[in-house]
């Protein structure tokens, strides 16, 4: 099976657009979808459901996806590891995070890491929170930065966790009562129909713990928005409203501050959790994470 085409896949099924992908992919149009093609004959089914306004995947694309990008990860992780062993002087820490964490956090922190350590590289996976809990146990990652969520952050035993910085959630609507009131609570969301993603990435699972906690009823869309994107996109266009972290709103969108029943900001935390298997590295970059992340969180804030 050929790995660019694999990369096709993945690109295609991130931008739902063929021309998108290839552009990314720095290939024509016509080598990428010849690429998608040759996979889904391969496996024997269609992986895109192609429209002349989108490209989505099909059922059977969306149970393909998660393996696909295990496979290209561990080609990643091959080429990595061998170059960590023809190349000493170079320390390798492997990092995954949750899509729903703002880049310019990891950014800030893993550049700030190799600034003041050269000797070491830090190699980034996207995935979600069930791979990245395998990948971890399995010694495949040192780090994981996810959003704490109880249910599964317990999951890691007596593996190290740390605060990495809280963001504030926003509720993206095009409600006029409620984008009047400035800020809203779950209790006068509770005739809101709104829009979710997968419980994949942990954003529906945050939504729905607050709305526990305030004891209201939470009225879901039936469908599900498969990117931050377009949960924007179907919030704006009156489908429903939509609960995202405010670095995951995606153009001007008109959204208001979400709080809990006592008018104070709502937010969602993230936290780094490592494997101490990993001896040196792991105290390395723990102790960056000790001092820096307080001060980039407040850049976070001032940023926003």
């Amino acid at each position: 099976m050929n790995i660019a085409h694999l990369k096709f896949v993945v690109e295609t099924s991130n931008t739902h657009s063929f021309s998108q992908a290839a552009e990314k992919c720095h290939v024509t149009q016509s080598t990428l979808s010849h690429g998608v093609a040759e996979v889904e004959k391969e496996l024997g089914a269609k992986l895109f459901e192609r429209t002349t306004r989108s490209v989505t995947l099909s059922p059977f694309g969306e149970s393909m996806i998660p393996l696909i990008t295990t496979i290209l990860n561990a080609e990643s992780n091959l080429i990595l590891q061998a170059k960590n062993y023809l190349h000493p002087e170079k320390a390798l820490i492997k990092i995954g995070t949750s899509p729903l964490l703002n880049p310019a956090f990891t950014s800030m922190l893993t550049q700030s890491f190799k600034e003041k350590n050269p000797n070491y590289e830090i190699v980034l996976y996207e995935e979600n929170l069930t791979q990245l809990q395998k990948m971890l146990l399995a010694n495949s990652l040192d780090f994981i930065f996810v959003p704490l969520i109880a249910d599964f952050t317990a999951e890691f035993g007596k593996m190290r966790s740390l605060f990495l910085y809280d963001e504030p959630l926003v509720l993206i609507t095009q409600d006029p009562t409620l984008l009047l009131a400035g800020s809203v609570s779950a209790k006068t969301l509770k005739d809101q129909k709104l829009v979710m993603v997968p419980d994949a990435c942990g954003l529906a699972r945050v939504t729905r713990e607050i709305f526990r906690k305030a004891k209201v009823p939470l009225n879901e869309y039936e469908g599900k928005a498969f990117s931050y994107s377009a949960l924007t996109d179907w919030a704006q266009n009156g489908i429903g409203s939509a609960v995202l972290p405010k670095s995951k709103v995606s153009g001007p969108g008109k959204y208001v501050v979400l709080t809990d029943p006592e008018n104070r900001p709502e937010h969602i935390r993230f936290v780094s959790i490592g494997s101490s298997s990993s001896g040196l590295r792991f105290r390395d970059f723990m102790e960056h994470i000790r001092k820096t992340s307080g001060r980039l969180s407040e850049g976070l804030a001032l940023g926003h």
